[in-house]
């Protein structure tokens, strides 16, 4: 634990040094840009609407966005996996090629043993 705090602390001067704030949230963290505001200030930007074209806002669309690409590449990747399956159920070539082998093994075994 001492690690993570030791750590924690570390980061959180590397964020100052590039002018953000490293803020933890239960076991989360968030970088926010640190700005020298008053608290009149926060709380008038608090209440303020902001437009749909506000740089976090389009964040917020931007990660929806990348969301669906990483949903639609997962879906691939299961239907990959799910096939691969299929193939060694059902054995591909590569299953037919080693059962043949183990039957020709098998029977020179089996002709082995009569000989004896």
């Amino acid at each position: 634990m001492r690690n993570e705090d030791e750590r924690e602390q570390a980061l959180q001067q590397a964020a100052r040094l590039k002018g953000l704030a490293l803020v933890r949230a239960g076991d989360a963290f968030a970088l926010a840009v640190y700005t020298a505001a008053t608290l009149d200030e926060i709380a008038e930007f608090l209440a303020t609407d902001l437009p749909p074209d506000t740089p976090h806002r389009r964040g917020d669309e931007q990660r929806l966005a990348d969301l669906w690409a990483m949903l639609r590449t997962e879906r691939a990747l299961i239907a990959e996996l799910e096939e691969e399956k299929r193939k060694v159920r059902t054995g591909g070539p590569e299953h037919e090629t080693i059962e043949a082998a183990l039957a020709k093994i098998r029977r020179r075994i089996a002709e082995i043993e009569d000989t004896r």
